[in-house]
C-alpha cells in the first residue's frame, strides 16, 4: 500500500469520533454564511445585492466537504462492524483513540489481542485495504 493511502486512511481514523462534530459545523457555516457588511451601503449606484450571493450559495446535499465526511465516517463504520474482534481491538487502540498508549508489540504482549505479530499485522492491512477499496483509493 502507498505510503500516502495509508497516512491518509491513518487521519480519517484519527478524526473519525469527531465527524459528527465535523459534519455539524460545517452544516452550520453553509446555513449561516458569514457576510461582511457593506461600508459603502449608503452609497446610490449600481443596486448590487446580496441576493446574488444568496442565489449561489451551496445547498448541504451539494458539498463536496460535507458528503466527503459523511462518506469516510459510513465507511469506516461499515469496516469495523465487519470485521473481527481482533481487527476491531488493533484499530481502536492504534488509531482511533486521542492519545494512544499501545504500540502493536504492546497489544500482544499485554494480551489484548490474541494471534502472531505477523497475523495482527495482516489483520491491520487488510481493514486499510478494504477502507482504500471502498473510497477508491490507489493501493
Amino acid at each position: 500500500m502507498r505510503t500516502s493511502t495509508f497516512n491518509y486512511i491513518k487521519d480519517i481514523l484519527a478524526d473519525y469520533y469527531k465527524t459528527d462534530e465535523y459534519i455539524k459545523q460545517r452544516e452550520d457555516e453553509l446555513r449561516y454564511p458569514h457576510r461582511e457588511s457593506d461600508l459603502n451601503g449608503d452609497i446610490k449606484g449600481t443596486k448590487a445585492s446580496y441576493d446574488n450571493q444568496v442565489n449561489l450559495m451551496i445547498t448541504i446535499e451539494q458539498d463536496k466537504r460535507l458528503t466527503n465526511l459523511e462518506r469516510n465516517k459510513q465507511v469506516v463504520s461499515n469496516a469495523l462492524d465487519n470485521s473481527d474482534k481482533d481487527t476491531r481491538t488493533i484499530i481502536h487502540e492504534l488509531y482511533l483513540v486521542k492519545r494512544p498508549t499501545y504500540t502493536m508489540d504492546g497489544l500482544l504482549q499485554s494480551g489484548k489481542i490474541f494471534c502472531s505479530k505477523r497475523t495482527a499485522q495482516r489483520l491491520r492491512t487488510d481493514f486499510f485495504e478494504e477502507i482504500a477499496n471502498a473510497l477508491n483509493l490507489d493501493i
